[in-house]
């Protein structure tokens, strides 16, 4: 290819690109819609709040570390709001993100014994998933001394949350699900016009263990699971 045609091919993909972007007040619209959204779930999510760490409802979760030890007898507790924004000039907030967190507790002391170094560390990351600070002390053959494995020892208090963050540019929002139903975290795109009272109320359902359709609006669903 020459160099003339090389020019000639970088001009048309720049002109492609500028005709896919978006306009100026396409843009500006797309911010006030994901701005709204965040305002939207603050203010339902205080209120949810409010209503939460009054019933404070056993935990409807399956949460399970390192693959068989079933955390059990949880109470869903210490629900709060916590929004990351900036005030503009005139008070207007402009939402980073806003987090709707909890913890899922257990009062009962418990204690897990792993041998093998795989299923140490596997236990080690789904704590740390869980958000569980556990101690840690090596287990010994009370013949010999030999080390034997690791005890871990802990207090059952999952963390959970939701956090939904902006996507100005495209109009849309990403919420982040974190150890709802176990220990696992989801991704997923919404339109921020989509980000409604019915969504929220759906929301609501599947943190306290009811049916719910969340996941059915969302788009570029992305699971991780230790």
């Amino acid at each position: 290819m020459g160099f003339l045609d090389e020019l000639k091919e970088r001009t048309r993909a720049l002109q492609t690109a500028e005709a896919a972007a978006p306009d100026t007040e396409t843009l500006a619209r797309n911010r006030r819609l994901a701005n709204g959204a965040c305002r939207l779930a603050h203010d339902y999510w205080k209120e949810l709040c409010e209503q939460l760490n009054l019933i404070r409802s056993p935990s409807a979760a399956r949460y399970v570390v390192a693959g068989r030890e079933p955390l059990d007898g949880l109470v869903c507790g210490n629900f709060r709001v916590l929004p990351q924004l900036k005030l503009l000039p005139g008070g207007e907030p402009l939402y980073e993100s806003v987090l709707l967190a909890w913890h899922a507790s257990g009062e009962t002391l418990q204690r897990i014994e792993k041998e093998h170094p795989h299923d140490i560390d596997r236990l080690r990351a789904a704590l740390m998933q869980a958000g569980i600070q556990a101690s840690e002390a090596p287990v010994r053959n009370a013949a010999s001394g030999r080390l034997q494995g690791t005890a871990f020892q802990f207090k059952p208090i999952v963390a959970a949350s939701v956090r939904v963050t902006p996507l100005p540019d495209s109009g849309k929002v990403r919420l982040t699900f974190i150890n709802i139903d176990q220990l696992e975290r989801v991704d997923g795109e919404y339109p921020a016009a989509g980000l409604r009272a019915r969504l929220l109320d759906e929301i609501g359902r599947w943190i306290v263990g009811q049916p719910h359709r969340v996941l059915e609006y969302a788009g570029n669903i992305k699971r991780f699971q230790h």
